[in-house]
């Protein structure tokens, strides 16, 4: 068995895609691709400013307890 990886971002590898399916010995199995929210929502991303303004409490309260 082999894998092949083809990135269908260019009409030819849309073309060669399309030929690949055709034939009887090969499976085309397609990613789902993930939008940046979906992805971002499935791995608890916080904003940006969310993470700064955490890290910058946490500094404060480390040098507030330890000056």
């Amino acid at each position: 068995m082999r894998t092949v990886l083809i990135e269908d971002s260019t009409p030819q590898a849309i073309q060669l895609l399309n030929y690949i399916g055709t034939l009887p010995f090969v499976t085309v199995v397609e990613k789902n691709k993930k939008s940046f929210m979906q992805a971002a929502k499935e791995c608890n991303a916080i904003p940006v400013k969310e993470f700064f303004d955490e890290v910058r409490r946490q500094i404060n309260e480390h040098y507030d307890s330890h000056a």
